[in-house]
């Protein structure tokens, strides 16, 4: 067995309305303030609503008014529907379903439904055929449109809470004045308007344009079409994108910024705006639509305990809510939007967020008007996190009395070296002063945590205007390795200061911004057999680095220095700082020699080319960059990891036969110092070895010992209790050295 339920008939229970209206039971009383105000404001541009007592509500404007003749069909649920929304345009609403979800939400609870109009007041009565019929109850002063609605369910304040908030949002900023565009239509979008429209086409024409366009515009469809289509019923679906390139073809596009706005007008709150558009594709004809979009978005973070607040989060297109299912959920500094195919991440605390979208069309999903706002979401994205961040700043500048993070960073600077130093006792990292200065940062900013690395741009700021903090040292972020020796220092400010360059042992540094390519070298001997010592850092060269170039270039021994970077423009940076100033350091006294990888040498070599999308922001390119590979850099690279590591021991190889000065070879007299003191050694060392054997020197220690076998034995009865007693006496001492004390002790006593 086949039911047949007509479509009408899901109005007038509780159960399937909620399906039309597209929201949970619950919230039928705002969505039926919503929808009257909506048409209110969308007639007149202002309306009042109040409540009249548990039950009930009114919705009042001060418009024309309702033609009482169309009443009856307006508040029936069994009309088809009735609607200027397929001239889209950026109102309010999508369906023209409201007012029967109105007139359903009256019959399915068993309400009721007063309209005065023009001076007379009508009391609704819906029929069981669902059709609606109108009883004259008297005369009013107001001539206005003013409806009463009443519920079998109780309403409060919270149920005006929509409908107020599409008020406040209308009474800010502009809406669109301006006719409906041809671009904001596909071809089948268009071909349902024209369908629908029911009315003699040059009106219909002149929906869009002056009347004189529009006669223009119809003389040249009839001399194309060959008859005058009279009537937008005559027309099919070819005619209309005839029509439809025609108007295109003779009527601008509206100015995007003139489709209106709210404005940064909400007390206590951060304001962004973003325009932009998306494109809807034809299914079936040959022309798309461009649709405009403005976003807002407006974010006020909560004061208080940010543990025991909550986001909230509403979003209204064309200045009145959405009954999408959105929702917000703040975790960790973390706030999550989602709903209607958005998905945001956004950097802030428990916050109010309001968003506002004025589009000519907004893609829905179901009757009930759920917006699908996947077209725009990279539009609402930025709005949202550049009204964040705002408001981000403007709470931490409450929070800290008007003093930026780098203010209070500086203004307790003294106290916090003071309490890390012990009074000046002590040396001191620069983490460590950065732990000092955290319990500052987060009393200021309601437990915010500060970020490491702008707290030493800070410090480094503050050393460039005031001189290195004293006492103060950075944590190693690099490594130099001498050659022939093998010794690897871990590249620090104190192990520059310590640093004692070994003699006559190399003539060439070369500074590598990655640290995997050492194992390599010294496993084929490059630093041993070019005389040169390797040195890395991560990333940009550390101030340890630049410091050690200008020490080194400071001794008498001849070196020379060299760069090694990746063929991006980070890579052009780390040479351009390693010679030049910065704000840390002055520049190098020594010319340090650009080895590259450079972008032109790497594309000649054939090398992996790494590409990646433009960002907005232009990435900072060295100034002895030519302007055409500063352009290619913005989304090109090429990596030094791109060759193999025999290709790039060549590669370096080949670098220092053309610049290097060979191996070291001191000067003469140092060349026979140094012999003569390897002569005189070889001599002493020889007549060391022939005195001892000719005085039998082991059999005169092994009797020496055998005499003093018993005061050893002695001694080892209670060595550990002697060892300890010593170590406390001296605790800087290793346990061997009060060992060897003893030793000497009784052999010499």
């Amino acid at each position: 067995m086949q039911l047949v339920r007509e479509d009408w008939k899901l109005f007038r229970s509780i159960e399937t309305l909620c399906q039309k209206a597209g929201v949970h039971r619950q919230f039928i009383p705002l969505l039926v303030v919503k929808e009257l105000v909506d048409n209110a404001l969308d007639a007149t541009g202002d309306c009042q609503l109040e409540l009249a007592d548990d039950h009930s509500f009114r919705v009042t404007d001060q418009g024309a008014g309702i033609d009482p003749e169309w009443i009856e069909q307006y508040f029936s649920i069994n009309r088809p529907m009735i609607s200027s929304k397929l001239l889209r345009l950026p109102s309010r609403g999508a369906l023209g379903n409201g007012l029967r979800v109105v007139t359903g939400s009256v019959i399915a609870t068993g309400g009721s439904l007063v309209v005065a109009t023009r001076g007379q007041v009508y009391k609704i009565h819906p029929q069981e055929d669902g059709s609606s019929t109108k009883e004259w109850i008297g005369s009013d002063s107001h001539m206005g449109t003013s409806i009463l609605v009443t519920l079998g369910m109780p309403v409060n304040q919270d149920t005006l809470a929509w409908g107020r908030t599409a008020i406040a949002f209308t009474r800010h900023g502009s809406m669109f004045s301006g006719l409906s565009s041809l671009y904001w239509y596909t071809s089948e979008a268009f071909y349902e308007l024209v369908n629908a429209a029911n009315m003699p086409t040059d009106t219909f024409v002149s929906l869009f344009c002056s009347r004189r366009k529009s006669n223009d515009i119809l003389k040249r469809l009839e001399r194309k079409v060959g008859s005058l289509l009279s009537s937008t019923d005559q027309f099919t679906f070819a005619n209309t994108e005839l029509l439809l390139k025609m108007m295109r073809d003779q009527i601008r596009t509206p100015v995007l910024q003139k489709l209106g706005e709210v404005g940064d007008c909400f007390k206590h709150m951060e304001h962004s705006k973003k325009a932009g558009e998306f494109w809807m594709s034809s299914g079936r004809g040959k022309f798309n639509a461009r649709i405009p979009v403005v976003v807002e978005a407006w974010v006020g973070i909560h004061k208080g305990d940010s543990s025991s607040n909550e986001s909230s989060l509403t979003i209204c297109v064309n200045k009145t809510p959405v009954t999408a299912d959105v929702n917000i959920s703040t975790k960790q500094a973390t706030s999550t939007l989602w709903g209607g195919g958005l998905y945001i991440d956004v950097r802030s605390r428990p916050a109010s967020f309001f968003i506002n979208i004025i589009t000519p069309y907004m893609p829905i999903t179901s009757d009930g008007k759920a917006p699908d706002f996947r077209m725009m979401s990279t539009l609402i994205e930025d709005a949202v996190k550049r009204a964040a961040s705002k408001a981000k700043k403007v709470h931490q500048t409450d929070l800290s009395g008007g003093r930026s993070e780098k203010q209070i960073i500086v203004d307790n600077l003294e106290a916090a070296i003071e309490k890390t130093s012990g009074g000046g006792q002590y040396i001191f990292s620069q983490r460590q002063l950065y732990y000092a200065i955290r319990p500052y940062i987060m009393d200021a900013f309601e437990g915010k945590q500060p970020n490491y690395n702008y707290f030493c741009a800070v410090i480094t700021d503050y050393e460039a205007e005031y001189g290195d903090i004293r006492g103060m040292y950075r944590d190693p972020r690099g490594t130099l390795y001498h050659p022939h020796t093998g010794e690897e220092i871990p590249l620090g400010t104190i192990a520059v200061q310590q640093y004692n360059r070994p003699r006559w042992t190399f003539n060439k540094i070369i500074f590598i911004e990655k640290e995997g390519y050492f194992a390599s070298l010294r496993n084929v001997g490059f630093p041993e057999k070019y005389d040169c010592a390797l040195l890395s850092s991560k990333g940009y060269a550390s101030r340890a680095v630049k410091d050690l170039f200008d020490l080194l270039g400071e001794t008498d021994e001849e070196i020379q220095f060299f760069c090694v970077h990746d063929a991006d423009a980070a890579g052009t940076k780390i040479f351009e700082t390693l010679q030049e100033a910065t704000s840390a350091r002055p520049g190098r006294k020594v010319k340090v020699i650009n080895l590259g990888l450079d972008p032109e040498e790497a594309i000649e070599m054939g090398l992996q080319v790494e590409s990646f999308d433009e960002t907005s922001r232009r990435r900072p390119v060295a100034d002895y960059v030519s302007w055409e590979w500063a352009d290619w850099l913005q989304q090109n690279r090429v990596e030094l990891n791109a060759m193999s590591t025999p290709e790039f021991i060549e590669w370096l190889e080949n670098k220092m036969h053309e610049h290097g000065v060979g191996k070291v070879i001191p000067s003469y007299e140092v060349l026979t110092a140094v012999f003569e003191e390897s002569a005189a050694e070889a001599v002493r060392e020889r007549v060391r070895r022939e005195i001892l054997e000719r005085n039998s020197y082991e059999q005169l220690v092994d009797l020496e010992l055998i005499k003093a076998r018993g005061d050893i034995e002695q001694a080892k009865i209670d060595i550990q209790s002697v060892v300890s007693e010593k170590l406390d006496e001296n605790p800087l001492h290793r346990w061997d050295e009060p060992v060897r004390n003893l030793a000497h002790n009784i052999i010499n006593t």
